[in-house]
């Protein structure tokens, strides 16, 4: 399993594709172009998206907009 950090300005396109889909998935919605606005919306608001991939495919994902400890 490999773990990726990423800020909003560095994904691509394949990785929203992957996000949503995955977030598609787990909110019952499947491949909408809702569900990709609203996946767009979350990564643009986040500070850091981290990614777990297995294979070069997303498993899971967590968004953080801030630190919670501050």
């Amino acid at each position: 399993m490999e773990y990726i950090t990423k800020t909003p300005n560095q994904f691509t396109e394949r990785d929203v594709d992957q996000l949503s889909h995955l977030a598609g998935i787990g909110f019952g919605q499947g491949d909408s172009p809702a569900m990709r606005q609203d996946s767009i919306n979350h990564i643009n608001s986040s500070e850091h998206i981290q990614l777990a991939l297995e294979n070069s495919e997303l498993v899971g994902f967590s968004m953080v907009r801030s630190c919670l400890w501050r």
